[in-house]
């Protein structure tokens, strides 16, 4: 088939074989467009690299350089991430609007430079760049510049190109530029610790050093959030902090002494209406991350030693003696006479209860009777209160521990940590078995409480997944209904 040969001839850049194959069939190229519309020839010479077919096709058909492939790739966008540096100027050269054809946008709104700097392609920049220097100021559909990319994909020669280029053609300013949650390339090069791009922006460009995300976080904040694992990471913290770059917490507190030093008297004035419950509560774009995990970490830290402390020595009301003179049950002692008195009672006290009244002799029940009801009240009174001093102990501890898993996450030695936290709670549930509780009402409440924090983490996502299966399930269904009525 014709159309089979002329793919065989932009894969071989055989330029007689399609001047023969026109010949035969003169809108051939026409023709190949609505057979194979995914891809035309020029795209499959651009990407074998065959520069003579290349100039043939934009002779032959112009227009086909403006055209995307089914992966939504313009040829000069092929040209340009492959690194074919003479295509890419026969592509510029071609069309007569040479601005138009660098900054045209393809997939995810990316141009030919973009692709460019995500390849690391030093020399096909230089080119796009002379060629149309406003094409460093097209962004992605993600708010992304070119030295977005050239950091994100770990690019350094090219984001060095691109820094290189910035005072050249006046841009300077686009170091500060935000993609869509506000990270500039300073916040990049500091989340992916690339220590000789953040040393690069310090020394040959103005960044914004305080400039801060949309989650409020300036690039001290992100190193504060970071694991330092390596000596270089505090090397990197050092070096922000003597450029001048301060986190959050620290801008607020002198941009709040600047004015207290502006305005002093007014200040004064209102001092005394001021909220200080709003004041001192946690604010997302004052206080910084690792300020308030550490503050998290010691609170939950010292819940955890007094709950552990408490477990492991119960107050004295709660404790149970292992002697077999005493018992929960009723167990009983012996007076003088040889009665029995109810365990919890003295003998003044059963001598006191068991007397009788002198107004109310006939209507009183037996001496004894009132004693045993007496003593079970007492007794389950001690077991409700030891239950529920198990239950709120127990679960104090199990969200403490809850919240140190989750802020320690990402620390070094994750498996000892977990070890220790889980060997912890092992040892609290062991040594509360002298706690007046029944032996497996004791087990639920140590199972309940250790699950409750966990759960109440888990529990609304699995809930919200269930809804949204629920949901799509139904419209599904509706779905098939209105397609296939019922006859």
């Amino acid at each position: 088939m014709l159309h089979a040969r002329l793919f065989e001839a932009s894969l071989s850049g055989d330029v007689e074989a399609l001047h023969q194959l026109i010949k035969e069939n003169p809108l051939i190229l026409a023709d190949y467009a609505l057979i194979s519309p995914h891809e035309n020839p020029l795209h499959i010479a651009i990407k074998a690299g065959k520069l003579g077919f290349v100039k043939e096709m934009l002779r032959l058909k112009p227009d086909l350089v403006t055209e995307l492939n089914k992966d939504g790739f313009r040829p000069l966008d092929i040209a340009s991430a492959l690194g074919r540096v003479e295509i890419v100027k026969e592509l510029i050269t071609s069309c007569t609007t040479t601005t138009s054809i660098c900054r045209l946008k393809g997939r995810d709104g990316r141009t030919a430079l973009h692709y460019a700097a995500t390849s690391g392609k030093l020399d096909v920049m230089d080119e796009l760049i002379s060629s149309s220097k406003e094409c460093v100021k097209d962004v992605t559909a993600l708010g992304e510049t070119a030295l977005h990319l050239a950091m994100k994909y770990y690019k350094l020669e090219a984001f060095r190109n691109l820094i290189e280029w910035l005072p050249k053609i006046g841009l300077e300013e686009i170091v500060n530029w935000g993609e869509k949650d506000g990270n500039t390339v300073l916040h990049l090069a500091v989340a992916r610790k690339q220590h000789e791009s953040v040393e690069l922006l310090l020394s040959r460009t103005k960044p914004e050093l305080n400039a801060r995300n949309s989650r409020g976080l300036t690039a001290t904040d992100i190193v504060d959030i970071l694991i330092m694992d390596n000596p270089s990471d505090f090397q990197l913290k050092e070096t922000l902090q003597y450029a001048g770059v301060l986190n959050g917490s620290a801008q607020d507190h002198n941009s709040s002494s600047s004015e207290i030093t502006i305005s002093n008297m007014s200040q004064e004035a209102d001092h005394d209406q001021r909220d200080w419950i709003k004041y001192f509560r946690y604010q997302r774009k004052r206080d910084s991350p690792s300020d308030t995990r550490n503050a998290l970490l010691v609170v939950a830290t010292l819940i955890a030693t007094v709950t552990f402390q408490a477990g492991v020595n119960p107050p004295s009301s709660f404790s149970l003696t292992k002697s077999n003179n005493t018992q929960i049950n009723l167990a009983t002692t012996t007076r003088k006479d040889g009665a029995n008195v109810p365990y919890g009672y003295t003998l003044v006290d059963v001598h006191d209860i068991i007397t009788p009244s002198p107004v109310s002799l006939e209507m009183m029940p037996t001496p004894w009777a009132v004693a045993g009801f007496g003593a079970v009240l007492a007794n389950l009174s001690t077991l409700a209160a030891s239950e529920m001093f198990l239950f709120g102990n127990s679960l104090g501890l199990a969200a403490s521990l809850n919240v140190i898993i989750y802020l320690t996450a990402g620390f070094p030695f994750q498996r000892e940590l977990h070890i220790s936290i889980y060997s912890m709670m092992f040892a609290y549930g062991w040594c509360l078995q002298d706690l007046e509780a029944e032996k497996l009402l004791r087990i639920v409440i140590l199972g309940f409480a250790f699950l409750l924090p966990f759960s109440l983490r888990w529990f609304p996502r699995w809930a919200k997944r269930i809804r949204t299966w629920w949901i799509n399930k139904h419209t599904m269904m509706n779905s098939r209904v209105e397609h296939y009525p019922t006859l």
